[in-house]
């Protein structure tokens, strides 16, 4: 009888420490699995193989391209579980390790999201792993793998829950409230995206919040025949909005006069010009400006009236109908006249008016008084010249403009060539903290930013390249300014409204062209140029060609390392710190969250379940200052032998109060 006993005994210790190597190698195969795709997609966004970060299809181009790093990269994971297999808790903790990679791959390039098997059983190992290191113990790691089994062969609906209304009404109500809430405190939360030149050129923060709703007949596209593929195509039309006092006419008035003194006929007229109207919806902004199209001709409230002049700010649901030209600043045409323009004579109020109807087919005068008219042809041209302050430049500066625009004889040209050569510096708004900060509405503001951008970091926003524009402009004799509100660019498919955020918030120079006016350019590379916008209107026969300048080499004192965003080694390392930072930080929040769970689960359990735990505790610290392995077999006397001499009198004590408690009668 006993000799059966021992035997029986004998062959379920064989078979659970079958069952525990097993169970073992199965969760080194996972790990191993998940190790080896991680480290593909790390190798992957090292070498900056695209967007597409997939695993899968790399993995399987690897076996016959890359078989001798394969075949290394086998016998180190092999080597590596080895070494944990000895090393159970390192191995446990190294599968959450892996998870959180996995998850910072994931946020930061957005690793893994493609729908495939490989992905998928990389997410179901990583789970596995992670679930039955964090779980109390209670369940088997088998119970994991049948978990991640049925959800692998659960059906997917195709499509997904459609939350898309629901987010939207949470958002509507929460951006309400933070709006009310804003101007209860008097916060300038929402007057960050449009501002009045108030920048300093420090680093900044983009916001998707709608500040303007746009609605319009005119199609938001216009249509042109690509001669490349002999077809009709759409380009999206592009907004400049500015704030104004009230109805500023200067630029439709300086255009007018251009086409005039030119002796532009209608038909020429219109391949780049064309009168258009819209309405514009305050939403989350507060300020005292009548925010309007460039070149706007009539600005009336939403009843059709002219619009007040006082100081009061507009909030919310404010509202304005604008009637402005529409140019195409990048048009061969127009440029031609840019570059030789007649001399400048202002046609008095009833010959412009005539004129502009044989243009446009529109009554102007019904938009605009004489007085208004004349009185701002009085103050035109005469105003240019307080915009050639270049107090604070650099001889450097100086050198620069001079290099720009010494081969060019007319300003329009070396407009385009202090243009050109400004778009080549890089577009970020991730500064350093200690970026130089200045005034845009002092010249030597604009100075001290245009001199750090140019010659210092090689980087910055718009309000970087419009200060290094107007001063380079300045330095070359020509009037500029710097003009603040949004660049918008409609999307290809008609709408209802459409939404300005404050991310559309902008900064651009306008120079003065004598016999021309105020002319906007683009420098900031982020945005495209004129030329690259442009309707392609011609007139039959004609050839759709664009002078543009060369474009000078950046100087030699910016480092490659300003001028190029890829991936460098210390890109890598900062990203391997960040993913480290993190990972020490999830560490001690799962090891803070067992301790705290581990305290609150022996608070509040009852007495008989407080015994086992201290039971188990005993057990746990006997194991712990023994050499060799003690196999539970059920009986505790087995740990009262391997005891340590000073606390085996307490074990035994403990272990008599738990089997009297467990087996007899409770007390």
């Amino acid at each position: 009888m006993t000799k059966t006993r021992a035997f029986s005994l004998r062959k379920i210790v064989e078979t659970k420490k079958i069952s525990a190597a097993l169970l073992d190698e199965l969760k080194l195969i996972m790990f191993g699995y998940c190790l080896l795709i991680i480290s593909v997609e790390m190798y992957r966004i090292y070498k900056g193989y695209g967007e597409d970060f997939s695993a899968g299809s790399f993995i399987f181009d690897a076996l016959f391209s890359h078989t001798k790093v394969i075949i290394f990269s086998i016998i180190v994971i092999r080597i590596i579980l080895h070494l944990l297999r000895r090393l159970k808790i390192v191995m446990d903790y190294a599968g959450i390790f892996l998870a959180v990679i996995a998850i910072c791959l994931f946020l930061a390039f957005g690793s893994f999201w493609e729908k495939s098997p490989i992905n998928t059983v990389l997410l179901i190992c990583l789970v596995a792993l992670s679930l039955s290191v964090i779980q109390p113990k209670k369940f088997s790691f088998y119970y994991f793998i049948l978990l991640g089994l049925i959800i692998y062969l659960i059906p997917v609906r195709q499509e997904p829950i459609n939350w898309t209304p629901i987010t939207e009404k949470a958002n509507v109500v929460i951006s309400n409230v933070s709006y009310y809430f804003s101007n209860v405190f008097g916060t300038d939360k929402y007057t960050t995206g449009y501002s009045t030149l108030s920048q300093s050129g420090n680093k900044i923060k983009l916001s998707d919040t709608t500040q303007l709703i746009i609605t319009t007949n005119d199609a938001p596209y216009f249509i042109f025949f690509d001669e490349t593929t002999s077809k009709r195509m759409k380009q999206a039309k592009t907004l400049y909005l500015t704030g104004t006092e009230n109805s500023d006419i200067t630029g439709f008035i300086e255009f007018a006069n251009l086409l005039s003194n030119n002796n532009v006929d209608k038909a020429t007229a219109n391949l780049f010009s064309s009168v258009s109207k819209l309405s514009l919806e305050y939403s989350f902004l507060t300020t005292s400006d009548e925010i309007a199209p460039i070149n706007a001709i009539n600005l009336t409230d939403e009843d059709g009236k002219p619009l007040k002049e006082d100081d009061k700010k507009h909030q919310k649901g404010y509202m304005l109908n604008a009637s402005y030209l529409e140019i195409d600043y990048g048009s061969p045409y127009l440029m031609e006249l840019y570059r030789n323009p007649s001399s400048s004579t202002f046609m008095n109020y009833e010959d412009c008016m005539t004129y502009l109807k044989s243009l446009y087919g529109t009554d102007f005068s019904k938009m605009i008084s004489k007085e208004t008219y004349d009185a701002t042809v009085e103050k035109m041209g005469s105003s240019s010249e307080d915009y050639l302050d270049t107090d604070g430049v650099t001889d450097r500066m100086t050198s620069l403009a001079t290099t720009l625009t010494s081969d060019y004889n007319n300003d329009f040209d070396k407009c385009k060539a202090i243009e050109n050569y400004l778009r080549q510096y890089t577009y970020s708004t991730d500064l350093d903290d200690d970026a130089v900060e200045a005034d845009m509405n002092e010249a030597k503001g604009m100075s001290l930013l245009a001199d750090n951008f140019l010659f210092e970091t090689g980087e910055g926003y718009c309000v970087h390249y419009t200060s290094s524009m107007v001063m380079l402009l300045r330095l070359s004799g020509i009037p500029a300014r710097a003009v603040s509100g949004f660049h918008y660019q409609f999307p290809l498919d008609e709408s209802s409204s459409y939404n300005v955020s404050a991310a559309c918030a902008h900064t651009w120079p306008e120079a003065y062209i004598k016999n021309v006016g105020w002319v906007p350019f683009e420098p900031t590379s982020q945005f495209i140029p004129a030329e690259y916008r442009s309707w392609r209107r011609q007139l039959e026969g004609d050839l759709d060609t664009v002078t543009i300048p060369e474009v000078p080499d950046i100087p030699d004192s910016l480092s490659d390392e300003n001028q190029q965003k890829s991936f460098t080694t210390l890109h890598i390392i900062k990203i391997i710190a960040i993913v480290f930072a993190i990972l020490i930080g999830l560490l001690v929040l799962v090891l803070l969250g067992l301790k705290i769970f581990y305290k609150l689960r022996y608070i509040f359990a009852t007495p008989e379940r407080k015994l086992e735990l201290d039971v188990e505790q005993i057990k746990k610290t006997i194991q712990k200052y023994t050499d060799e392995d003690i196999y539970d077999r059920g009986l505790l006397s087995d740990y009262v032998k391997k005891a340590p001499s000073y606390i085996q009198d307490d074990a035994i004590r403990m272990f008599d109060l738990y089997y009297n408690v467990k087996y007899g009668k409770k007390s």
